[in-house]
């Protein structure tokens, strides 16, 4: 936790992509016939999200008790999605600028933008189908966009 303060204190620009916005993102079970077709990262990509399919149960607990989430819902695709932004991905995406502070109370960090905060933006909105589309695409090799 220190540390993610102090970088982001310290350093230039930030960019937070929060949790609010993965969530919207999805690995899928439709994606998996693609994915294994593809070989290689995909393939394997594919194979571990059959295993944690059958360990965590996402379609079950999440997919069918939350409307709005995919049925076939695998799991949320929390990193590809901050990558993709890290990389300019931007299909979609809307961010709130202003200057962040970073602050730590009860032992978690807490951020709010401020005079006096370092420059940054927050991811505050995305197309979430787009990104999914998107991410397959890249791992398969095909435009899906």
């Amino acid at each position: 936790m220190r540390s993610a303060q102090y970088a982001i204190t310290h350093g230039g620009q930030v960019t937070l992509v929060p949790l609010a916005m993965t969530v919207e993102t999805a690995l899928r079970r439709a994606y998996l016939p693609a994915l294994r077709k593809a070989g290689g990262l995909a393939g394997l990509i594919a194979a571990q999200a059959e295993a944690f399919a059958v360990e965590n149960k996402y379609e079950a607990l999440i997919g069918e008790a939350w409307p709005g989430c995919y049925k076939d819902i695998i799991n949320f695709q929390h990193d590809p999605l901050a990558c993709a932004i890290a990389l300019g991905w931007d299909t979609g995406v809307e961010f709130a600028e202003g200057r962040l502070v970073v602050e730590e109370k009860d032992g978690l960090l807490v951020e709010r933008f401020a005079a006096g905060g370092k420059p940054a933006r927050v991811l505050t909105k995305i197309d979430a189908e787009a990104f999914n589309r998107y991410w397959v695409g890249v791992m398969t090799g095909e435009d899906l966009t």
